[in-house]
């Protein structure tokens, strides 16, 4: 019998602690990989276009490869930490992995105030500060009126706590 396999999404706006809480996830996991979408995205220089301005081309790629990542990963037993911006309607790119081997599927959508993504942002490099478009996400987020159970508020909470309710809590698990 196969060992049950792990995928964590790990989502929301700029400056909710995405990377960090996925590194520190993957890092608590006995055979683990962090896939940072944003990374992969970045692989085009030709033809580049800026996510929110994609007419969906590039989006589709994306997928493409981030999925063939995760399912050379979870084909060699280590659970996946998979780190974008990625709303509900994205998780059917994962439908496949699903069909292929036992996996639980874990989506979780950091949330934070505005006051606390504004200061977060403003603590980036200056190349990678975000600005008004981090608010923007944000609002995004709130108008998809995703289910409550998937977000968790990361405003007031350690590294530590957000990594243990991710691994522990069965309400982030999608069905």
């Amino acid at each position: 019998m196969n060992k049950e396999k792990n995928i964590f999404i790990i989502t929301g706006p700029c400056g909710v602690g995405k990377s960090t809480i996925s590194h520190n996830l993957a890092q608590t996991l006995d055979k683990s990989s962090h896939i940072n979408a944003d990374l992969i995205y970045e692989m085009v220089v030709g033809g580049y276009v800026f996510p929110w301005q994609d007419d969906g081309n590039l989006t589709e790629l994306l997928w493409s490869n981030v999925s063939a990542l995760a399912f050379n990963y979870i084909g060699n037993n280590f659970d996946v930490v998979i780190d974008y911006i990625v709303f509900p309607e994205q998780l059917k790119y994962l439908e496949k992995l699903r069909c292929e081997y036992n996996i639980v599927l874990k989506y979780v959508v950091l949330m934070a105030n505005e006051d606390t993504i504004r200061i977060r942002d403003g603590k980036r490099a200056p190349e990678e500060i975000m600005g008004d478009r981090a608010i923007e996400v944000l609002n995004e987020f709130k108008d998809k009126e995703i289910d409550s159970k998937y977000i968790l508020d990361t405003s007031d909470k350690s590294i530590e706590d957000i990594v243990l309710e991710i691994k522990r809590a069965k309400r982030f698990i999608v069905e």
